[in-house]
C-alpha cells in the first residue's frame, strides 16, 4: 500500500478493528448475549490471557455457550482482567437455568443458576492419582473406572430422547452415582489428604451435589467438554498471536471470535458472515432498534441464504 501512496500503518490496522467492532460489531454481540440468557441450558470456561497494558499479570478469557441440543446455537466469549465471581454475575446476571461448568468457586456466586458439575473433571483426578505402575485394582483406577462406567452408559443412552435418558438416569445412573460417592466416603478416611487420592476424594465429595445435578433433566451431559473445546480454539490462537497490546484490543477479539464460532455452530462461512455484517450494519440507521438488529442474528433466512 505504501508503494502505491496510501501508507497504511500498524495503528489504522488496529483502529479500523477496534472501531468496526465497537461501533457494528459490539451491539450485535449484545443481542445475542440477550439470546443466549434466555436458554435454559448453558456452558462456561475459562483461561488466562496476557494483555501488555493490563495492571495484572494475566487476565482471563471466559467463554459462554448454549448446549448441543439448541436450537439457535451460540458460542461467546468475554475478556476481563479477573477471574472472581464477579465477573459470572456481570455477565450471567440473574440467569436461573443450568450451568455447566468447573468447580471454580466463581460460578458458586449465581444464586439462581443451578450448576452441573463435570465428571470429566471427577475422572482427571483420579487418573492424575494412579501412581507408576499401578494395578488395575489400585483405589485411583478403580475411581477411573466408576468414572468410565458412567460415560459408557451415557454414550449407550445418546441417541435416546431427553425423556428416556432422563428414566435410565434414575434407574441406572443415579444407584451408581450413590455407589460411587460411598466409595469415595469409605476410601477417604484411610487415605492421605494432602496426596493426590486425598485431593481427588475431597474434590468429589465437597461437591457431591453439583455432580448430582446432572440427574435432573435428560438434557444435562456429563461433561463439560464443549465449553472446554470452546476454550481452546483461543488457547490455539493464543499460540499463535501469544497477546493482546491493550484491553480493547482483547475485548474487540473476544467479540469477533464469539460471531465466528457462532456463524460456524449455524452451519454459516465466517468469513461471508463477517463481511455481510460489516457491508450491511454501517448502512442501517441505527443499531439500537432490536428488531432491525435481529435481522443480522445467525439462524435468519436471509443471512442463512447469503452467508452459507
Amino acid at each position: 500500500w505504501q508503494k502505491m501512496g496510501l501508507p497504511v500503518t500498524r495503528q489504522d490496522i488496529i483502529n479500523w478493528q477496534t472501531k468496526s467492532t465497537e461501533y457494528y460489531l459490539e451491539p450485535l454481540y449484545q443481542l445475542l448475549k440477550e439470546k443466549l440468557l434466555e436458554q435454559k441450558f448453558l456452558h462456561a470456561d475459562e483461561t488466562t490471557y496476557r494483555v501488555l497494558e493490563s495492571e495484572t499479570v494475566k487476565t482471563f478469557y471466559w467463554t459462554f455457550l448454549s448446549d448441543k441440543q439448541a436450537e439457535k446455537p451460540i458460542t461467546l466469549y468475554h475478556h476481563d482482567p479477573h477471574r472472581s465471581g464477579q465477573v459470572v454475575t456481570s455477565f450471567l446476571g440473574n440467569y436461573s437455568g443450568f450451568l455447566h461448568c468447573d468447580m471454580w468457586q466463581a460460578y458458586g456466586q449465581l444464586v439462581q443458576a443451578t450448576l452441573v458439575g463435570c465428571w470429566a473433571h471427577v475422572r482427571r483426578k483420579f487418573f492424575e492419582a494412579v501412581p507408576p505402575e499401578a494395578s488395575n485394582k489400585s483405589i485411583s483406577n478403580q475411581g477411573v473406572r466408576y468414572c468410565d462406567r458412567m460415560f459408557a452408559l451415557e454414550k449407550d443412552w445418546e441417541n435416546l430422547s431427553n425423556q428416556e435418558r432422563l428414566q435410565l438416569r434414575q434407574k441406572k445412573l443415579a444407584p451408581l452415582m450413590e455407589e460411587f460417592f460411598d466409595w469415595c466416603r469409605k476410601h477417604k478416611a484411610m487415605t492421605l489428604p494432602n496426596s493426590k487420592l486425598g485431593k481427588a476424594f475431597a474434590y468429589t465429595l465437597n461437591h457431591e451435589t453439583t455432580f448430582k445435578h446432572v440427574l435432573l433433566d435428560g438434557r444435562l451431559v456429563l461433561s463439560n467438554n464443549l465449553a472446554e473445546r470452546a476454550i481452546k480454539t483461543l488457547v490455539i490462537g493464543r499460540k499463535n498471536w501469544l497477546f493482546s497490546q491493550s484491553l480493547n484490543g482483547a475485548k474487540s477479539s473476544a467479540i469477533i471470535l464469539s460471531l465466528i464460532e457462532t456463524a460456524k455452530r449455524n452451519d454459516l462461512d465466517p468469513e461471508k458472515y463477517l463481511k455481510y455484517l460489516l457491508y450491511k450494519l454501517p448502512n442501517e440507521s441505527t443499531l439500537t432498534d432490536k428488531e432491525a438488529l435481529s435481522a443480522y442474528l445467525p439462524w435468519t433466512k436471509q443471512v442463512q441464504a447469503s452467508c452459507r
